[in-house]
Formats: C-alpha cells, structure tokens, sequence
C-alpha cells in the first residue's frame, strides 16, 4: 500500500513540475531567473538532507557527467518552455515521456541488453508516431515551413531529454554511485552557476517569480523523494509505465481543462500511441 501512496505522490508532484513550467511560459516569467531560484531550492533540499555526510566521489568520470547532465538540464527546460510556447503542455509533456525510447535503445545498442519484443514495438511505435506531434498538419515546401520549424522544437526536446536520461544509464553501468546526492549536487550546482547570473540581469526577480521559482525547486525535490521511495517499494516494471501514463494523463487534462488548448485529431492520436509506446518501453 505504501508503494501505491508513493508512486500517486511521484505522478502528482512530477506533473506539477511540468505545470509549474506552464505557468511560467504563460505568466511569461523571465526563464533564468525562474529557473536559478528553482535550482537554489533544489541544493538547499540537498544540503538539509546531510549528502556531504556519505563519502563524496572522487571520480572525474562522475564530476564530468554531473557536469554535463547540468548543462543538459538547462537546456532540456529551455527547450521544454519553447516547445510549451509552440506545441502546448500536453504535446510537450508527453514529448519528454515519450524520449525513454531513447535510452532504451542505447541500452540496447551500448550495453547489449536483452530487449522483450514488446520494448521493440514501442521502440518502432515511439519514432513511428512523432509526426503526428504537429499542431498543424506537415506540408512539404515553402507553406510547409513555419510548421516544421515548430515541430523542431518538441523533436529536439524529445532528443536532448532522452540524452540525459541515457546519461544516467552511463553512469550505473560504468560507475555506480555509492553517494548519488553528491552526484545530484554536481549536477545542480552546475545548473546554478548557468542560470544564477540571470539574476542579476535587467530587474529584479518579481514576485511572481520568486514564488513559482520556489514552487517549482520545492515540486522538484519531491518529486525525487517520492520516486526513491516508491522504487524501494514497487518494481520498475510497474512503476516506470504507471508514472509515465499518469503524467500524461494529468498533464494533458489539466491542458485541456485549465489552459483550454486546442488539438487536432492526429494529437489526440498522438497522445494515445505515445502512451502506449511508454507502457510498452518502460515494462521492463
């Protein structure tokens, strides 16, 4: 029961993250000061939890994937907030729910890993499906090109978050961590000193977004807990397609009803495939 309780808090506090973004792409909130403030809620929640007290790596293998997988956190969130401007929050989120595809298939690639024939069909149904992730229908040539320049930014979403995923695939099958929070710091602290000087740039941080920026470090942190404690609790066969269809249906309700966003026909049916391409990918 108690795993039941943890994995509805992780999908609940997973999709906050990616409505928090919504609110601030809609409240047109300044990017980097938002997501500085995010990231200093986060180290925070880090130092309370005593990380620095477990035996910290020494490994300049980790310290340089901590590093990239900062990096690559900005740049995910900075794609995420264009892709939400594009697409909408619906066909976003389930763009980054949808990436697992990717390090699946460089698992399967890289390390060899047997993969069950149902993984291979939600890997072909993964990329098979993208197209439809269009908020207009795709036209080839000159009317065509204002469309493919909005899909752009939901497919390189689709390929940088599923990169930082594949990070950490890297990281247990070479290194496994005997402290991951100095590993999380790494990463964090990385994305600070991105974002931190955005700071001081032009105005202040307004009100509003001190408060979402708080909301969203606060919803990422837990997030991170609840997910740690329901994989002690649930396998991942069940846990990883319960949080991926779960975000997407919150996500997309909360689109539709909250947000009002319109979607066509081939959306709906990318939503539907895609959610069952994760189910498929993530049964392990």
């Amino acid at each position: 029961m108690s795993g039941i309780i943890f994995l509805v808090l992780s999908v609940i506090f997973s999709s906050g993250v990616a409505i928090t973004m919504k609110v601030a792409n809609a409240r047109k909130l300044r990017l980097g000061q938002f997501l500085a403030i995010n990231y200093v809620v986060c180290l925070l929640a880090l130092l309370t939890w005593g990380f620095w007290q477990k035996p910290v790596s020494n490994s300049i293998f980790i310290w340089i994937l901590g590093v990239f997988v900062g990096v690559m956190y900005v740049l995910s969130l900075w794609l995420f907030n264009r892709s939400i401007s594009v697409t909408g929050l619906a066909l976003s989120t389930t763009l980054m729910r949808l990436s697992s595809a990717l390090p699946t298939l460089g698992s399967l690639v890289f390390f060899a890993e047997h993969t069950r024939l149902y993984q291979v069909l939600g890997l072909i149904l993964a990329f098979s499906c993208l197209p439809l992730a269009s908020k207009e229908p795709i036209r080839f040539g000159q009317t065509g090109k204002d469309v493919w320049k909005g899909m752009l930014w939901g497919i390189l979403l689709f390929a940088v978050y599923g990169l930082t995923d594949f990070t950490f695939k890297i990281q247990a099958e070479l290194e496994p961590l005997t402290n991951p929070g100095s590993f999380m710091a790494t990463i964090f602290g990385t994305a600070l000193l991105l974002t931190f000087p955005q700071l001081f740039k032009g105005d202040r941080p307004s009100k509003p977004c001190l408060f979402w920026g708080v909301v969203m470090g606060t919803t990422n942190v837990l997030t991170t807990y609840f997910w740690i404690r329901t994989l002690a609790h649930l396998p991942g066969s069940v846990a990883y397609p319960m949080l991926g269809l779960g975000v997407i249906t919150l996500t997309t309700l909360a689109s539709l009803l909250i947000w009002r966003e319109k979607l066509r026909p081939a959306n709906y049916a990318f939503l539907a495939l895609a959610s069952v391409s994760v189910f498929l990918i993530n049964m392990g």
